[in-house]
């Protein structure tokens, strides 16, 4: 039986759009493959602390980022389920409580998961009987994990009762998105998505009449159209008014209230900012507020700390050249007079190194940082 499909609205979508240029196109089903330590990561995973790898201070394991706890409550199981507070802290980050459990050779039995729910699954013995009991608790997040990586500004100045108890688990992750290729699971079912079923094509109109243009930061996007977006301001999805559009580029568009749950990779935070450098938005920067509007969220800590430090504002994506004046590395954050920087990837900083640079990832800047900050105030 063959099937009449019609490719008329696909076609006019495409003149809409504009393209640079207009060929033949053939559809092609994919299938993502999800792999099986994702879905063991997404339940948890017994590991041991040695197996648990840490990168730029982060937590992660093959690749992921994850969460560390200990399943085994004892006796407190139902008191860990009806009074988080009273369970196992959660770590992030290789804070100082990790160090030392490691340094004792302690051995508990410890769990890696990255489910960003925020429920974990607990397990213990029964106060009376000593009978198996599991259970699922909201557990707390570890408060030296906070401060080494000075989550928003955690160790330098902001509320550190507020940052503790409005820890949002998928916020966390969207953070430091840049740092791992591998995204996060989520347990539960996707929300609908609201949109009304004529969106594609108001978004495309949209997008078309502001010229491809983040209405934010002004980056135009006419060649990488697909990291533009358009957001609905007052966050109810079904309602298409001009007024209440936006186009935002995706980096933009992660930064809006209620968003910080969008995952965006290193690579396309690299390139929105590549863009605007080029199209001179970068240029002359001169408050904190605009570094940490363009900044990769990942250095927000580090960026707390300089503020609160005095220290020279640093430059933004940066590209530190060889000796011949080619690219060697790209960097997040650099003080050029003193031909250092903070990078978020390893080759980025090895490179960078390797031209004479000092550049350091974002754990090293944040325990050394003090040392550094006579020479970074000028």
């Amino acid at each position: 039986m063959k099937l009449g499909i019609s490719f008329q609205s696909l076609m006019q979508a495409i003149d809409l759009m504009e393209p640079e240029e207009k060929g033949q196109f053939h559809l092609e089903l994919t299938e993502k493959i999800i792999e099986k330590l994702d879905l063991e990561l997404a339940e948890g995973k017994d590991v041991e602390l040695k197996d648990v790898d840490v990168d730029s201070g982060l937590l992660s394991y093959k690749g992921r980022q994850v969460l560390l706890y200990i399943k085994d409550h004892g006796s407190a199981v139902q008191s860990a389920v009806h009074s988080p507070e009273t369970g196992n802290r959660f770590h992030v980050a290789d804070c100082t409580k990790l160090k030392s459990m490691r340094a004792e050779g302690r051995f508990e039995r410890y769990v890696v998961i990255n489910d960003t729910s925020g429920d974990f699954p607990i397990s213990g013995s029964s106060y009376f009987g000593g009978h198996l009991e599991e259970g699922i608790a909201k557990l707390k997040i570890c408060k030296f994990c906070l401060g080494q990586l000075n989550y928003k500004g955690y160790s330098t100045g902001a509320s550190r009762t507020e940052v503790f108890d409005q820890f949002d688990m998928e916020e966390f992750f969207a953070t430091y998105s840049s740092f791992f290729p591998h995204m996060p699971s989520r347990k539960a079912e996707a929300a609908k998505t609201n949109y009304t079923s004529d969106w594609a094509k108001i978004s495309s109109h949209y997008r078309v009449e502001k010229n491809f243009e983040c209405e934010q930061c002004k980056v135009n996007l006419r060649t990488h159209r697909s990291l533009l977006h358009v957001h609905h301001i007052n966050g109810v999805k079904s309602d298409n008014k001009p007024s209440n559009l936006k186009a935002l580029c995706i980096d933009c568009h992660s930064k809006q209230p209620m968003h910080q749950h969008m995952l965006v990779s290193h690579s396309e935070r690299q390139l929105i900012n590549q863009l605007r450098k080029e199209q001179g938005i970068l240029d002359n920067l001169g408050e904190w507020k605009e570094l940490f509007d363009y900044a990769d969220p990942g250095v927000h800590g580090i960026l707390h700390a300089c503020r609160k430090a005095t220290l020279k504002l640093p430059e933004v994506n940066f590209y530190v050249e060889d000796s011949l004046g080619d690219i060697a590395a790209k960097i997040e954050l650099a003080w050029p007079k003193h031909r250092f920087g903070i990078a978020i990837s390893p080759n980025d900083i090895e490179d960078a190194n390797n031209v004479g640079w000092q550049v350091v990832s974002i754990s090293d800047f944040l325990e050394n940082y003090k040392s550094q900050a006579s020479n970074l105030r000028y």
